[in-house]
């Protein structure tokens, strides 16, 4: 199976589309506050992974979401209380334009 981070990390400002379903437990993520897609989700992807998305509207699927949107790439070092590390992280996460909810 491809690794998700890498496909994502080779479409950097390319448009995707990824299904998944809205999260109900969201993992700790990198956030980056954007005016314009000021609605963050986490979407749990059918391959265990999780991503952090960003719409206009806030998403209400009951089951599954196709979204499509541009990849970004998101750094900063570790959110977890007491770590000191210097140690600066990556995550891909999209910008969503366009969602569709499905069964």
């Amino acid at each position: 199976m491809l690794n998700l981070s890498i496909r994502l990390s080779e479409n950097i400002g390319n448009d995707i589309s990824l299904i998944g379903s809205i999260s109900n437990t969201p993992w700790q993520h990198l956030i980056e506050i954007t005016e314009t897609y000021g609605n963050i989700e986490y979407l749990d992807l059918e391959d265990g992974n999780q991503i952090v998305i960003y719409s206009k509207k806030l998403i209400k699927c009951e089951r599954k979401v196709r979204i499509t949107g541009k990849v970004i790439e998101v750094t900063g070092k570790s959110k977890r209380p007491g770590d000191t590390s210097e140690e600066v992280y990556t995550e891909y996460q999209i910008i969503v334009d366009d969602w569709e909810c499905f069964n």
